[in-house]
Order: C-alpha cells, then sequence, then structure tokens
C-alpha cells in the first residue's frame, strides 16, 4: 500500500524556544525525518545523541553547525552528517529564516535541539498555566522597571524608568498591564497606547522577566495585550515597533500574525526600530 504524501501542511508540528518550529514528516521508532524553521538569531542547545546519526540538510539560508569544537557554514542546498556521540548544535546568524529537513536514525528521544531550561525555569513552567493579565499598580513598578533594566534589554527600549512609568498608569490615552503567575508574582509588563483614537492602537511596550524567557511568556502576553485592543470593535489596526537589531522578538511577533511594513507618517518609531502591523484576521488568542 502506497502511503499518503505528508508535508508541513499535514505533519504534526511543534515550537521550541517560543519561536522555532519542527514539522515531524516522518516519526518512527528507527527514523525520523523533521522539517525545522530556525528564524535570525536563534540557537539549539548544544547536545549529544548515544546512538543517533543525523543528516541535516539546509533548504535556505545558511546555518551554523558546531560539531565538537569546530564551526561548519551549511549553505542552502548543502548538509552534513553529525555521527552518534559527537557534541553538536545549530545555529542561524544570518538575516533570513534558516528551514532544514533533520533526519536522524534512529530517531531522538524527548527534545535535544531545545536549550534546557533555566535554574529555576521548572518551577517558571508550571506557574505559566495559571499566569494572567491585569492591570498595573503602584506596587508592581519595582518589579517593571528592574525588567527594563536588564542588560540585554534597555539597548532595545527607549523611554523608561519610574516616574515614566508612573504617568503612563494615569494616562487616559495608555494602558498598563502585567502578566503575572498564580501567586501574583509580576513576570512580564505590556503598554497599550493610542486608545482615544479608537480605531489604531500601538503596543507601546512588552518586557518578559530574565528569568522568565524561554517559558512561552513572551507569546502568551503580546496576545493577550492584542486581545485587549481589539476587544474594542472600532480597531483596525495594531502596531508596535521593535529594533532592528532585536531578531528574536521581531521572530516572536511574526508568528503570533505581525507583518512588517513601512511605517505610516503617524508612527513614531525608535531610532533602528522596525514597524509591524496586525491587521489580518484574528489569530487564536487562546490562553
Amino acid at each position: 500500500m502506497v502511503p499518503d504524501p505528508v508535508s508541513r501542511h499535514t505533519a504534526r508540528s511543534s515550537t521550541w524556544n517560543e519561536v522555532c518550529q519542527a514539522f515531524h514528516l516522518v516519526d518512527r521508532a528507527d527514523l525520523s525525518v523533521v522539517e525545522e524553521h530556525m528564524p535570525p538569531g536563534t540557537s539549539g542547545e548544544s547536545h549529544v545523541h548515544a546512538r543517533s546519526r543525523q543528516f541535516f540538510q539546509v533548504l535556505s539560508g545558511t546555518g551554523t553547525l558546531t560539531v565538537d569544537s569546530a564551526e561548519v557554514q551549511v549553505p542552502a542546498g548543502s548538509g552534513i552528517e553529525v555521527p552518534p556521540r559527537a557534541q553538536h548544535h545549530m545555529r542561524n546568524d544570518g538575516s533570513e529564516d534558516l528551514v532544514m529537513l533533520v533526519v536522524s536514525c534512529p530517531r531522538v528521544p524527548g527534545r535535544p535541539h531545545a536549550r534546557r531550561p533555566r535554574r529555576g525555569a521548572e518551577e517558571g513552567t508550571r506557574l505559566v498555566v495559571g499566569s494572567y493579565l491585569r492591570p498595573t499598580r503602584v506596587g508592581d513598578l519595582d518589579a517593571v522597571v528592574a525588567f527594563e533594566e536588564a542588560g540585554d534589554t534597555r539597548q532595545f527600549l527607549g523611554q523608561g524608568g519610574r516616574e515614566w512609568h508612573t504617568a503612563a498608569l494615569t494616562d487616559e490615552d495608555m494602558e498598563h498591564w502585567v502578566l503575572v503567575d498564580r501567586l501574583d508574582q509580576v513576570m512580564a509588563f505590556g503598554i497599550l497606547a493610542g486608545l482615544r483614537t479608537g480605531t489604531v492602537v500601538e503596543i507601546r511596550r512588552m518586557v518578559v522577566a530574565p528569568e522568565g524567557r524561554g517559558q512561552g511568556l513572551g507569546r502568551l502576553l503580546v496576545r493577550q495585550l492584542l486581545e485587549h485592543a481589539l476587544a474594542n470593535p472600532a480597531v483596525r489596526r495594531v502596531w508596535l515597533d521593535v529594533s532592528a537589531d532585536n531578531t528574536r522578538a521581531r521572530s516572536l511577533y511574526r508568528t503570533v500574525g505581525f507583518v512588517e511594513r513601512p511605517a505610516p507618517p503617524d508612527a513614531t518609531l525608535l531610532d533602528n526600530g522596525v514597524y509591524l502591523e496586525w491587521s489580518t484576521a484574528p489569530p487564536t488568542l487562546d490562553r
């Protein structure tokens, strides 16, 4: 009996590191074939397979494969074999998505290509299940400002600081929200602006706590902010801007349905900001 053709549109799919996608084309104990999509700036975790031999075939983009202590550039149209017991990981240092086929014989158990959770992340994963969005309180601002001042976050932001956030809490044109866990601990925050116009809303800022990254909080936050913005039936467009250098955030926004477009005259962007707009059919905003 001839099996039916399979593609990424019909295969089981999964997401890792929040923005990377895997389409499981063949998923048997003796063999697996997975189509992997890695946005710019993403990387797998270095790992070893005791028994599995793998072949990485790059379909588009360019991957950088580290095998033991050596690095190899793998351009589109080429592939590379990784034997068992070799320490390895793939990353995308390019400016376009890396799409590749990963063939493993036998199948690799678990999710070895995803980054391992940071210390405390196992607890964070459980807490994400009960996370919800609520209006920000003055008492939350210490955490909010601390998230902004994290070394790898400040470079991507414009205005900020406690006074700026205090003013935002009372600004009728803004809504300030925090994402909290079931113990009411602040894990992330977001700000909606432009509420007085009625038709166009800006997601002015969203930041996840450093210890909460890699747990799906960014995706949850942007979806819930979208949900609140679109609760007003008059809203026709939701937009945001992000630093051109922040490739991880740009990839996250694209997966939720934002599209990079030329900025309209009324949009004020960061110095190196990229304008993204959400105006298509609403995605599934499941919590």
